[in-house]
């Protein structure tokens, strides 16, 4: 057995993800998966190094997940989140979070109180403020940029438009004179359901003392229907760990299709039998015989601490480190040299 943390940071088109973007985004995966090893190797458990991990690009400003969170139809970022301990299945989620860049947080006061599994909406914002969690930022001049491009709103803020009428409106008129290609890219985008730059994030991690732990986080879809709760809310679609069934994984994607196939405790069954490598090939076998190619991806780490990392879009980001190894193993293209099994 070898401890071990692994991280994503999300599966999807990519379009825009080149030059210092592509630089920002590796470098947070390396800083992310080095914040997990640190709390590993500081005697921490799984549950604790996932968090750090999660929590690191929460903060970054890089990733669809926190700070840097897409936003809804109605211009707003709406987070979900959900955090699963192995050695008890004991899990805490939350959905359309609004409060805190860090719902991962109120993942782990729901998961340790044991009343309640997941809070939504208003009840997901009580609990963070209640916990005192930092706020959640409003997004950057270039996430509104992205927001109004994507949905055909030239406006700095939302708050700049009144009434749904006029949203309506003024949509449709500028609709009229955007180019035909970038409409066409604009569509695909929203209809596989990721953020041009990147999807949720995740981290699964195995402790010295054999325990796994999973966590996942987002912003969600770019122009997600207001209310609208992914697969990263639910454990067993968006992450799963178990101690019994020897695996933890945690996926990134199209987020209704993983709620659909259960993606994450179909790896950790698949892994107590073939391990980590096999289990994460498999489940993205699985939803792209369902729902075709671009579904998404996920990673997994088993008992003996061998790993898994597939996906079957553009690119996915994942990191890998092990306490008392000073290398971080940063990959984004399927062409990048990253360590299975």
């Amino acid at each position: 057995m070898s401890a071990v943390i692994l991280v994503h940071g999300g599966a999807g088109l990519m379009r825009t993800l080149e030059g210092a973007r592509l630089q920002a985004y590796r470098d947070g995966l390396a800083e992310s998966a080095r914040a997990g090893r640190a709390a590993l190797e500081q005697g921490a458990g799984a549950v604790e190094a996932v968090l750090a991990a999660v929590r690191c690009m929460e903060a970054s400003g890089v990733f669809n997940a926190g700070a840097g969170s897409c936003l809804d139809e109605e211009g707003h970022a709406t987070l979900d989140a959900a955090l699963m301990r192995g050695r008890d299945r004991a899990a805490g989620a939350v959905g359309a979070c609004a409060a805190t860049l860090h719902p991962t947080d109120v993942a782990r006061d729901l998961m340790e109180e044991g009343r309640h599994v997941l809070l939504v909406g208003e009840g997901a914002d009580r609990r963070a403020r209640r916990l005192g969690l930092p706020p959640l930022p409003p997004p950057t001049v270039e996430r509104y940029e992205a927001w109004a491009r994507l949905s055909g709103r030239h406006i700095t803020r939302p708050e700049d438009l009144t009434t749904t009428g006029q949203a309506e409106d003024q949509a449709e008129d500028q609709a009229e004179d955007q180019a035909e290609d970038q409409a066409e890219d604009q569509a695909e985008d929203q209809v596989a359901g990721r953020d041009p730059e990147g999807d949720t994030v995740g981290a699964v991690a195995l402790d010295a003392q054999g325990r796994l732990a999973a966590a996942v986080s987002t912003g969600g879809l770019w122009l997600k229907a207001r209310g609208r709760v992914g697969d990263s809310a639910l454990p067993g679609a968006g992450c799963y760990a178990c101690d019994d069934l020897g695996a933890a994984a945690s996926a990134t994607g199209v987020g209704e299709r993983m709620i659909r196939a259960v993606t994450c405790k179909l790896a950790c069954d698949i892994a107590q039998r073939e391990g980590a490598a096999a289990a994460a090939r498999r489940a993205v076998d699985d939803l792209e015989r369902r729902f075709g190619v671009d579904s998404g991806g996920l990673i997994v780490v088993d008992r003996l601490g061998r790993i898994g990392a597939t996906f079957n879009t553009h690119g996915m980001g994942r990191a890998l480190a092990r306490p008392g190894q000073a290398e971080v193993v940063v990959a984004v293209w399927p062409e990048d040299p990253f360590p299975t099994g």
